[in-house]
């Protein structure tokens, strides 16, 4: 496996730009080549470049799994076509940002408390998943604020005992918790990881990029 660590257009909240899954990495359409290379490399994925409604912030704007893929409801009828000719169920919420809201891996998701209890079945329906309503640390973008995959869960550095716990039952996962981006909680907003691999933002430490390495279980 291999981390990465890059900016785009010298940002390192990379996290804002792309939303991974075991079988995709999403990206913005305002990415560079070489980063979309970088990026697909270490997740051992394929990029699929698009925007939402326009906007590059695809890692906001989307939450997705092997599943499915969870969209805004003023996301556009040819980003939803290109998504389900990946294979994909796609779905559309009132919901500004799903990626903000919503932390999914291919066995749950957890969705923020804020989030319409109407919306649940969509969001399960979609992803194909059991899906749980809480905060973590008290923080109701649970998206934004932690990172899970398939192999495990980067925790927001203030998740207690507590939360730890409950993130291993919800998403059946090794735990972990830590910054990035040179002490940055919003670890969502960071990187974009799967079981394979992640990219993070360049100004991830050697310190926090051990911390994610532990809780991914990347050897």
């Amino acid at each position: 496996m291999s981390v990465a660590r890059l900016s785009l257009q010298k940002n390192p909240f990379i996290g804002l730009f792309l939303r991974a899954s075991e079988r995709l990495v999403l990206c913005s359409k305002h990415a560079p080549q070489n980063f979309v290379e970088t990026v697909s490399k270490a997740l051992e994925v394929k990029a699929v470049r698009l925007f939402v409604d326009q906007s590059p912030l695809v890692g906001l704007l989307a939450v997705m799994n092997s599943n499915g893929v969870i969209l805004p409801d003023f996301a556009e009828a040819e980003e939803i076509r290109l998504l389900k000719k990946e294979g994909l169920n796609v779905s559309r919420l009132a919901c500004f940002a799903p990626g903000n809201n919503i932390l999914a891996n291919d066995r749950a998701a957890l969705v923020s408390p804020l989030v319409p209890r109407k919306n649940v079945r969509t969001i399960a329906d979609c992803l194909g998943v059991e899906v749980f309503q809480h905060t973590i640390a008290g923080i109701n973008t649970v998206g934004s604020s932690n990172v899970v995959t398939n192999k495990g869960v980067f925790a927001c550095n203030d998740a207690s005992e507590t939360d730890l716990k409950f993130l291993r039952k919800v998403f059946k996962a090794q735990i972990g918790k830590g910054t990035a981006n040179l002490g940055s909680s919003c670890s969502g907003l960071c990187m974009a990881a799967n079981s394979k691999g992640a990219a993070v933002g360049s100004l991830t430490t050697g310190f926090e990029l051990q911390r994610i390495y532990d809780a991914f279980e990347y050897e």
